[in-house]
């Protein structure tokens, strides 16, 4: 008769056994644990940023509004939506004079989704869907500040600056106090207030798997905090894709991956509505490229949330709807990320404030929507655009440009014309007589230079 201890032994190794078997046919993603997707894998130099207002994309101005746009989205060559902030908005000295729905970056609840845009479910579907798609997700961080009834101010009053408005004060920047009175202005050498923040951005990229973060004025926040918030980031889900609103060099040694271009956008704006020189657009391309450290990339776009809101869409900017396409295409065809801002596409001409609700017609004609298309198309399919290195052949020249783009496998020659005129342009003769093709009409030409309509661009690919 086997004893006692004989069998449990035996008893134990057919347990063993049995949760072998289990552990084995059990290959899905536990609960609440970060998915490796494509999305995540793909490198930032491939990414193509579509930044999404979540009450303007759709005509229910909701996530699951938003997933039946999808389509649209891979169809541009997108793999990482930003979404302007989802949270709910603070109520509290809001700006309704502005827009009845006051700025989403007012932020009243962290942890929140803003019912307005759905459920924690619908929100957690959008991310789902996305990641089914290859695409990244990424939402908007406002760490700078509150609205005046986030809960903190009662609970923690310590985690603000002091100031004028009953112990509180709005945003500071440059030493100035800003306009932004429906915000509060947080203290950062609070180490409770960091501990929080950083264990609020933990929970988004564990519970709803969001793939990373932009952080807008990130500027405003301390560097240091920004090193130890992404190296807790990457310890929740690795990599993580951080874009920070802000141009410092110092934002890349934090760990971001993407800091903004501004310095090239407000000069290319300043090229077209003024007509300023190009060669003074080449000396900001070139000393701000050199600032930064290797591996470093630029956002590069012809308009965003803001110029939209504030200033005008790229129509408006830059010449009408054919000088908003050559703007477009010489801001990424330079070395950097595109960024495409949802409606950009339709060539809307008026400025679309985000403080209240404005749905795009997306049945509505548009002229642009074919441009975006095909040359999305062309940039994503382009080595020579997503990694190659820059070569600007024509430096001192006033009304058009050439420059190259050139990685292992293939060559491009761009010019661009960013005048309402005829210009004429000519190759280094060192280029001259050499063959292209050109990759939106499959033209074989042998150019010593170019005689451009207005605003025209032209991308050859040097033939094999």
């Amino acid at each position: 008769m086997p004893t006692r201890s004989a069998s449990l032994r035996a008893f134990g190794a057919v347990l063993l056994l049995a949760l072998l078997l289990v552990v084995g046919c059990n290959t899905e993603t536990p609960p609440n644990t970060p998915s490796a997707s494509t999305a995540d894998s793909a490198s930032v130099h491939d990414a193509v940023i579509y930044e999404m207002f979540i009450p303007d994309f759709s005509e229910e101005g909701t996530f699951r509004g938003a997933m039946e746009r999808f389509d649209h989205l891979e169809k541009l060559g997108v793999n990482t939506i930003w979404l302007m902030p989802i949270h709910p908005i603070g109520e509290e000295r809001a700006k309704t004079d502005i827009g009845p729905l006051g700025s989403p970056y007012s932020i009243r609840d962290y942890y929140a989704v803003n019912p307005n845009y759905g459920s924690e479910a619908d929100f957690r579907a959008f991310v789902d869907s996305a990641h089914a798609r290859d695409m990244r997700v990424i939402i908007d961080l406002v760490a700078n500040h509150t609205a005046w009834d986030h809960p903190w101010l009662d609970e923690h009053p310590e985690w603000y600056e002091d100031g004028p408005i009953n112990g509180f004060t709005v945003p500071v920047m440059d030493g100035d106090t800003t306009d932004w009175t429906d915000v509060v202005q947080l203290d950062y050498d609070n180490p409770e207030l960091r501990n929080e923040m950083i264990a609020m951005m933990q929970y988004w990229v564990r519970e709803y798997d969001i793939d990373g973060y932009r952080a807008d004025v990130a500027g405003l926040v301390p560097q240091d905090f920004w090193t130890r918030a992404i190296d807790s980031l990457e310890a929740v889900k690795d990599p993580v894709f951080m874009l920070a609103e802000d141009e410092s060099p110092a934002m890349h040694d934090a760990g971001f991956d993407l800091t903004y271009a501004w310095p090239f956008y407000g000069e290319m704006v300043q090229t077209w509505e003024e007509g300023r020189s190009l060669s003074e657009l080449v000396e900001t391309i070139e000393s701000v490229e050199d600032d930064l450290p290797d591996g470093a990339l630029r956002m590069r776009f012809s308009t965003n949330h803001d110029e939209t809101a504030w200033d005008a869409p790229p129509p408006a900017l830059f010449g009408g709807l054919e000088g908003s396409k050559t703007a477009f295409v010489f801001a990424t065809t330079l070395p950097g990320v595109p960024l495409i801002y949802n409606g950009q596409e339709l060539g809307v001409q008026e400025p679309i404030p985000f403080f209240e609700a404005t749905p795009y017609d997306w049945e509505a004609d548009s002229t642009l929507m074919p441009f975006y298309t095909e040359y999305m198309q062309v940039y994503t399919e382009s080595e020579a655009l997503r990694r190659g290195t820059l070569d600007i052949l024509t430096p001192n020249s006033d009304d058009a440009l050439l420059y190259r783009r050139v990685a292992d496998a293939e060559e491009l020659l761009i010019a661009i014309n960013v005048r309402d005129a005829e210009v004429r342009i000519d190759l280094p003769t060192d280029h001259q007589g050499r063959t292209w093709t050109d990759v939106f009409s499959g033209a074989t030409l042998t150019p010593n230079g170019f005689t451009l309509v207005p605003y025209e661009y032209r991308i050859l690919r040097a033939a094999e």
